[in-house]
């Protein structure tokens, strides 16, 4: 009998990851390559007329020696080295080309110069920027001669901070959901123009389309038709918004938390230039936070578990805005136009019934009752918007409306009154009719877990995969979208966390108390999420914490939360409006040239964002999409899967089959052939392993991305996450924060800098610079949670540096054996090198094993290892010693 298949990751394909920027006086070379350095391509970009993208795409995959041939002849003399041609000049190193823009003279190059890893997501890595360049191509021109509205351009368009909060990933679409990307499409996918894209595969996806509402470079991208003219693996989306990862490590087993959450770049901009909706159902400040946990023990698409659960925020679907003219604290909210049919929220709720299905619970957190009224006609709209829509949908695809007067709760001296167990209870409702989204087969867990699980969500895989669906989404709204409703959703993320766990195996009930290393994270990940969705909006941090409606807050925080109060509105009334012209030119809601007023000429920015003749042409009666109607309660996004269980399910049964016939060929010949017996996946399976681990660069224990990570065992110690702390240890590691959060978000730690190496084509040892971390000053009252002894292990230094070069400087030396050596191995057996060198490296599910941590587990002094080879091994690699070890 056949197992069911599970929905997989899309697997870790090979993609351009670096870019050597070579110039002459009329063309631009662009050699892109994977990490291995093993796939090259080439991208010409003319410099005659700067004014007109000309690019060149080849398309075709070269080799390090031909593509150095062919820059070689770009010279005329392939006899020289390119480094040393006059004609032929390196530019620069970057990471990617995020696209091409233009203002009043000619083209620029966006490039990525400095990445920084945030997240690791199976065997895809999630970077943020640090730093970018604007390369134009004019030849002749320079900055310094442009026109003084040319550099009035560039200045508005660097004022958008690059280095805060811009994320993109190579091998995985992040501009859609966990959920979307592992909706498999069949080969011959159709969304390739032949057929015959290198991601559509078996398992894998096509991402020929972005979800451009989450894409903030869509302009830069379309620029001069640069998105039409290339290969997908050229175009990096970019994402602007917020993610962080945490280690819950259960006695060594990590899981990773992940919290994504993506802005939407449709009505983007600050807090009182950006209220309420469009013409076209975009609200402002909307975000979708997206909550991943997954098994890291596991690397491999294959075999690796994973939950997602996803939310939104957004502003109140109505045409309202706040009077800043009078400098008052809380300008008066205006309704400034009435839609008697409510057309324009349909559209609204239309999208979000495609995005995820139904259905959509709106948790609106806004006053109810108050005695002026100013945010009770926020309430007012929203209901009848809901009331009105509701009365042509079916029962069971209804608008689920909550409303909780959250400040007023709070505020109440009844103890009776806890704001964060009510919305727990609210988050409990909810969650059992959304459900979230997993991917791990539960048949064989026990009755008690199965019986929580099942009465989650509405809708299945069916008979033909394992797992779930998330089926509808809570969306939560304030006025500003950013105190209340962080708290709201931390709650939600709380009770998902729950089922999260269960579901992966690590606990058996969902409930999570308050008081444990493991909630403290998730609390700490939603603060910092809080934060920057905050500054993003506001100009200022969380004004009211989690802490704050837990009325747990010290005294000390009240003075921090007026500070903040007074940063957020002197940003709002002298600063936001430079903001919001820079996003508008960043997003291409504003395009030179064809306004005849300049950017800063501009007394209001309306008619860039209301656009006419956007109305749906649905009946009123019928206001939502054929389509979208056809698919609930599932999304129209992800019907396709549907749609193709039959093809899928021939497509996994004949991979089986096949797996079975090359095992029976090869236990008959005795011998295994990869050439003769390379199945499906095979050339990306490999060649995620060496993107994903780098085993021919020089790399150390301390700068592994994943060793540096938050983790729990840092609070729990050698105890349980799950297990309560005392508050005095608690409150230690929630104290206020006294920093900025960019000082936080923005830590020069993982960091890819530039390589200064002189060849062209070395590998470029990534500068991590990981910051140690600073132990808290603790007092003699507390009790001090037993912290796990770890051995520190210095890095190389050069002399090591030099001999691990020298030992690895070809490629296949570390594949067959040693080579020829001018040095000899320090009290190494050459024999034994040997050996260990030709054995096949080991497929690592995680960057240290069981046995690795057990061994750093022990004090310096009692650690031994258990030979030569071993020692050898582990100092200059990154692999688990024991796998050396007879």
């Amino acid at each position: 009998m056949i197992e069911k298949p599970r929905l997989q990751l899309p697997a870790a394909a090979v993609t351009i990851q670096r870019l050597a920027v070579y110039e002459t006086k009329s063309t631009f070379y662009i050699v892109g390559n994977d990490n291995e350095n093993s796939v090259f391509r080439l991208l010409k970009i003319s410099r005659l007329n700067p004014k007109e993208l000309t690019i060149d795409h080849d398309g075709k995959q070269y080799s390090k020696s031909e593509m150095q041939t062919i820059l070689n002849a770009v010279d005329g003399d392939p006899k020289k080295k390119v480094s040393k041609t006059p004609q032929l000049k390196k530019l620069l190193m970057a990471f990617g080309l995020l696209g091409f823009v233009k203002f009043t003279q000619g083209y620029y190059m966006v490039l990525i110069t400095r990445r920084r890893k945030v997240a690791q997501i199976g065997g895809h890595i999630i970077y943020k920027i640090e730093d970018i360049a604007l390369t134009e191509l004019s030849p002749e021109k320079t900055q310094s001669n442009n026109s003084a509205e040319e550099n009035r351009y560039i200045k508005y368009f660097n004022s958008l901070d690059f280095s805060s909060n811009f994320y993109f990933c190579y091998t995985l679409d992040i501009t859609r959901t966990i959920q979307q990307n592992m909706v498999p499409v069949p080969v011959g996918c159709g969304s390739c123009t032949d057929s015959s894209c290198d991601l559509c595969l078996v398992g894998t996806r096509c991402y020929s389309n972005f979800n451009e509402k989450f894409v903030w470079n869509m302009h830069m991208l379309r620029g001069g038709g640069y998105i039409d003219k290339v290969a997908r693996e050229w175009l990096v989306p970019l994402v602007y918004g917020f993610i962080s990862q945490s280690n819950i490590s259960v006695f060594g087993k990590s899981i990773y938390l992940t919290l994504i959450a993506r802005r939407s770049s449709k009505y983007a901009g600050t807090r009182f230039l950006k209220r309420g909706m469009n013409e076209s159902g975009d609200v402002a400040n909307e975000v979708e936070t997206e909550q991943v946990v997954h098994d890291a023990s596991y690397t491999n698409h294959r075999f690796l578990k994973i939950t997602a659960y996803v939310q939104l925020r957004g502003s109140v679907p109505a045409f309202w805005h706040q009077d800043t003219s009078t400098m008052v604290p809380k300008p008066p909210i205006v309704i400034s136009r009435s839609d008697p049919y409510f057309s324009i929220a349909a559209m609204h709720f239309n999208t979000l019934m495609s995005q995820y299905g139904s259905p959509i619970y709106i948790f609106n957190l806004v006053k109810s009752k108050e005695k002026k009224n100013h945010e009770r006609q926020l309430t007012q709209v929203l209901t009848q918007t809901v009331g009105y829509l509701n009365q042509f949908l079916p029962i069971k695809h209804k608008i689920r409306y909550c409303g909780f007067d959250m400040s007023k709760y709070s505020k109440t001296k009844d103890k009776r009154h806890n704001v964060m167990e009510k919305l727990e209870e609210i988050a409990k409702n909810t969650f059992k009719n959304t459900g979230f989204f997993h991917n791990v087969n539960i048949d064989s867990y026990p009755d008690q877990i199965r019986g929580f699980l099942d009465g989650v969500g509405q809708d299945k895989y069916a008979e033909t995969a394992k797992g779930a669906y998330q089926t509808g989404a809570v969306r939560t709204n304030c006025v500003d979208c950013l105190d209340r409703t962080n708290t709201a959703q931390f709650v939600l993320g709380k009770v998902a966390l729950g089922h999260q766990l269960m579901v992966l195996g690590v606990i058996i009930s969902p409930e999570l108390d308050d008081n444990t290393p493991c909630i403290h994270s998730l609390e700490e990940i939603y603060e910092d999420h809080g934060d920057t969705m905050a500054l993003q909006y506001g100009g200022s941090q969380l004004v009211h914490r989690i802490r704050g409606y837990r009325k747990d807050n010290p005294w000390t925080s009240h003075s921090y939360d007026i500070l903040n109060t007074v940063s957020r509105y002197y940003r709002n009334a002298f600063t936001d409006y430079e903001k919001q012209n820079a996003i508008n030119l960043f997003l291409g809601m504003y395009e030179v040239g064809k306004s005849a007023m300049s950017l800063w000429d501009l007394t209001s920015d309306h008619y860039l964002h209301h656009l006419p003749n956007l109305h749906s042409s649905n009946p009123y009666t019928s206001w939502w999409d054929q389509g979208v109607w056809e698919s609930l309660p599932l999304a129209s996004t992800i019907t396709s899967w549907h749609k193709t269980l039959s093809v899928i399910d021939t497509q996994y049964r004949t991979l089986k089959e096949s797996e079975a016939d090359m095992e029976l060929v090869a236990r008959d010949a005795h011998i295994w052939n990869e050439a003769d017996m390379e199945l499906p996946l095979k050339t990306v399976t490999s060649h995620f392993f060496d993107e994903l681990y780098r085993p021919t660069m020089l790399t150390s224990f301390e700068e592994h991305y994943c060793l540096f990570m938050p983790s729990t065992a840092k609070e729990a110690g050698l105890c349980s996450p799950f297990s309560q702390v005392r508050p005095k240890v608690m409150s230690r590691s929630l104290s206020v924060r006294t920093k900025p959060v960019s000082s936080y978000l923005n830590k020069q730690n993982n960091t890819d800098s530039d390589s200064t190496s002189d060849s062209d084509f070395s590998d470029e040892e990534e500068s991590l610079g990981v910051v140690s971390e600073t132990a808290e000053t603790e007092s003699s009252s507390s009790p001090t949670p037993n912290i796990l002894p770890v051995l520190i292990i210095p890095a190389p230094n050069h002399y090591d540096k030099e001999l691990y070069r020298q030992y690895s400087a070809d490629s296949t030396y570390l594949q067959r054996g040693l080579g020829n050596f001018s040095l000899s191995a320090p009290s190494l057996v050459r024999n034994d090198y040997r050996k260990a060198r030709i054995r096949p490296a080991p497929v690592a599910d995680s960057y240290i094993s069981p046995n690795t941590r057990l061994l750093y587990a022990k004090q310096t002094r009692d650690i031994s290892l258990a030979s030569d080879t071993a020692q050898f091994y582990s100092k200059y690699c990154s692999f688990d010693t024991s796998t050396l070890v007879a």
